[in-house]
């Protein structure tokens, strides 16, 4: 069994591999579905979109992996100053070739992240970290490896900087996981103009 002893911090070079991962741990999330309903396409094209929010992690804050062979990702971006600010960066968008998902699924997502912005602002306007993306590859689930993620990073925001930590899912069994670590549901109910249902949790700053 992995230690947080065995965590790694991801750098530029391995952000196509995190990708490839959180890709096939998340290819049927509630999410990935709505956004592209063609099974076959979706589990073709979903890494790019992971590829992307590997690429934040790294430019902007915390991509981690369980171990150097990358049993599971987790992918944490800092909101600091007081003023929510999407993070983007064109060179991810390149680097990830979003291009691939079609225009189809970048319309198809818009409902969802317009109304994630809009309860995210609402839960966590002043400083704090944001889990974007938790994934295990398939053939690890069930084996800790995503409980070993939280623990490293709660623990290093706990103890350096405490801050509330925001996030998002589309799994009433990622919501009971999320709670263990102590965060509270603070929005949930299907997205408008969609079929997803969301939850959205807080933990606050561990002082």
């Amino acid at each position: 069994m992995l230690s947080k002893e065995d965590i790694i911090i991801l750098d530029k070079t391995q952000i196509k591999a995190a990708g490839e991962v959180l890709g096939r741990a998340l290819k049927d999330d509630p999410v990935t579905i709505w956004d592209i309903p063609d099974k076959e396409k979706r589990h073709a094209v979903i890494k790019h979109v992971f590829q992307l929010t590997s690429c934040w992690g790294v430019k902007f804050g915390e991509t981690d992996a369980t171990s150097e062979n990358l049993e599971g990702i987790a992918v944490w971006l800092p909101y600091i100053n007081k003023e929510f600010k999407a993070i983007n960066n064109f060179g991810c968008v390149i680097k990830s070739k979003m291009y691939k998902l079609g225009r189809q699924a970048s319309k198809r997502i818009i409902p969802i992240e317009d109304h994630n912005a809009k309860i995210h602002r609402k839960f966590a306007p002043a400083d704090h970290w944001y889990l974007q993306t938790l994934g295990v590859d398939p053939i690890y689930q069930g084996k800790g490896y995503g409980s070993l993620l939280m623990e490293y990073m709660l623990e290093k925001i706990d103890t350096s900087k405490p801050l509330p930590i925001f996030l998002e899912t589309s799994t009433e069994i990622n919501v009971k996981f999320y709670k263990r670590f102590g965060f509270e549901v603070v929005s949930e109910g299907i997205i408008p103009d969609t079929d997803v249902e969301q939850w959205h949790l807080l933990r606050g700053a561990k002082h």
